[in-house]
């Protein structure tokens, strides 16, 4: 309504302002199914949505994602992952988790670990770049995804975290690997350096389900890089992020070359189990709390290696996903999972 003119007036979309919604009513919609849409942005840029309940990652993310990374390489020159939802995602979809575990069924488990594993390493080495534009909760394999993203475009309210301990299991999408990189392996490439503290820095970060409450304390947690962005208004966050993948390919984006992890070995893990242990004794954790810190510490230091040493990072996606998988086995991690669920609250049991 225009006060001055007395009468109401069309709303005139600002140039560059996207708005997903009037994108799909101009049949902009590349492909979707009931969990992601694949969303045409123009300018060669390509657009994944999620759109599940609090956008929870399940099989149709899983399956939609291939196809935007397959459209990718033929149809556009760069991919955004992002929405206009108030949460970016909350993790993935623990229903069917748990009840796959509740059936014993555990090849279907470490078929899905994998899959995510392996979608975010393909991410992370596409050849061409993917930016993520995270807002709200960005959680779980939430944060996972926007760690592995070419470029992140982040809206400044954000919180973000690996929290997976909270229902009883472990970051398995490739999140300890990634924290390893980012915190562990820098610090590690100068001779002589203790990794101790470094350890002890991401075992009480992931250990205590650590949320970082806005972007800028997501970057002091090493979730988003000294490149990354950070946008302040809601309204222009994917115009922004879609400009950042504009910019990126017509630079001649080149991938990342794989790196190796620094794993510290035994004498870190052991330090680290007497620190979880101390903990119990203490009463500030209880006795199940003290079995899935133990398979963090194991995973941090590269599990029982006789040494410091680098090695691929496969070799710390295979630790993750063993050590998930024995945790869903677990009957008070099946019951942190269904009391989430139930709740919303996580349970110490």
């Amino acid at each position: 309504y225009n006060p001055a003119k007395k009468k109401y007036e069309s709303f005139k979309t600002p140039p560059g302002l996207i708005i997903l919604p009037t994108l799909k009513e101009g049949k902009k919609v590349v492909a979707e199914n009931d969990g992601a849409s694949l969303i045409d942005l123009g300018d060669g840029i390509g657009c994944l949505e999620f759109h599940t309940k609090m956008n929870s990652i399940d099989q149709n993310i899983g399956d939609m994602a291939q196809i935007a990374l397959e459209k990718s390489l033929t149809d556009f020159d760069a991919l955004v992952i992002g929405n206009e939802a108030e949460n970016f995602s909350a993790g993935a979809n623990i229903f069917v988790v748990v009840m796959h575990a509740q059936q014993g069924e555990w090849d279907q488990i470490d078929e899905m670990t994998r899959g995510f594993q392996q979608l975010n390493m393909t991410m992370r080495y596409f050849p061409k770049p993917i930016v993520i534009a995270p807002a709200g909760l960005t959680l779980g394999g939430g944060a996972e995804i926007t760690m592995h993203g070419s470029r992140v475009v982040a809206y400044s309210e954000l919180y973000t975290g690996l929290v997976e301990v909270g229902v009883g299991l472990i970051p398995a999408g490739g999140g300890i690997k990634e924290m390893l990189r980012r915190v562990m392996n820098p610090a590690m490439q100068t001779e002589n350096t203790d990794p101790m503290p470094f350890a002890q820095r991401l075992f009480m970060q992931i250990g205590t389900a650590k949320v970082a409450t806005s972007a800028d304390e997501a970057r002091k947690f090493g979730i988003l890089g000294p490149s990354d962005r950070i946008v302040m208004n809601r309204d222009w966050h994917l115009a922004e992020a879609k400009r950042e993948a504009r910019h990126m390919a017509d630079i001649g984006y080149v991938p990342p070359m794989p790196e190796k992890i620094f794993a510290a070995g035994r004498d870190v893990l052991s330090a680290l189990r007497v620190g979880v242990w101390m903990f119990e004794e203490g009463g500030y954790i209880s006795e199940f709390d003290k079995v899935v810190g133990e398979k963090v510490a194991y995973v941090l230091a590269g599990g029982d290696i006789s040494q410091g040493q680098w090695v691929d990072e496969q070799y710390i996606l295979d630790l993750e996903r063993e050590a998930f998988l024995s945790l869903c086995g677990e009957q008070k991690t099946q019951e942190r999972m269904w009391h989430m669920l139930n709740t919303g609250k996580p349970l110490r049991n």
